[in-house]
C-alpha cells in the first residue's frame, strides 16, 4: 500500500517571532529532510516559535515523532515553543503513546 505524498509549506507571522508549517499527508522514513531544513533555517533566521498544522497529516512514524523531538529541543534552545495544531487520531496517537503529548503542546485548532 503506497501512503499519501508528504507535502508543506512555511508561513512566516509578521510578529517576526513564529511560523506555521502546514504539512499534508505521511510524514514517515520515506521523508526527506527538507521541511526540517526549511524550519531549522527560518529559526536561524531569528524566529524562534513553530506551529505545526497538523490537520491534513495522514500518518507519523517514529521518524515523525523524531523529528518533532528535535525541533521541539531547537525552538526551546532559543526561549521559544513547538506547538501540534489538529492533529488527527493517526499523529495524536503516537504521540500519546509516547509521552510526547506531554512535552509538546497539542491544541485542538
Amino acid at each position: 500500500m503506497i501512503g499519501q505524498e508528504f507535502t508543506h509549506s512555511v508561513r512566516r507571522h509578521s510578529d517576526g517571532e513564529t511560523v506555521t508549517a502546514t504539512l499534508t499527508g505521511d510524514w514517515d522514513a520515506l521523508v526527506d529532510g527538507s521541511l526540517v531544513a526549511e524550519l531549522d533555517a527560518v529559526l536561524d533566521e531569528g524566529y524562534r516559535n513553530i506551529i505545526i498544522d497538523a490537520a491534513a497529516l495522514t500518518f507519523c512514524d517514529s521518524s515523525c515523532l523524531g523529528q518533532l523531538v528535535g525541533l521541539h529541543r531547537r525552538t526551546g534552545e532559543r526561549g521559544g515553543w513547538l506547538r501540534v495544531v489538529a492533529p488527527p487520531f493517526a499523529v495524536r496517537r503516537p504521540m500519546e503513546l509516547t509521552g510526547l503529548d506531554q512535552v509538546i503542546e497539542i491544541t485542538d485548532r
